[in-house]
């Protein structure tokens, strides 16, 4: 079951540097493009990050895996 979460600046913006990081990109991202790639995420990193936070290291690093297989 899909469920809604809203994403605030900080957590998009530590989801910002792992996509960058993830992907080699140099750029910049907007918001509308970091949210995409939130909703790409399986379910399970998703609720990691909804209980410990985008900030926290191991759900920044599950991220990062999954971003560098896809």
């Amino acid at each position: 079951m899909k469920k809604t979460v809203t994403l605030e600046q900080e957590d998009i913006d530590c989801l910002h540097d792992v996509i960058l990081e993830a992907l080699n990109y140099s750029g910049d991202l907007t918001n509308d493009v970091v949210l995409k790639y939130w909703n790409m995420l399986p379910e399970h990193l998703k609720d990691e990050a909804e209980h410990w936070g985008l900030d926290d290291t191991v759900v920044r690093d599950n991220i990062y895996v999954w971003l560098k297989k896809v």
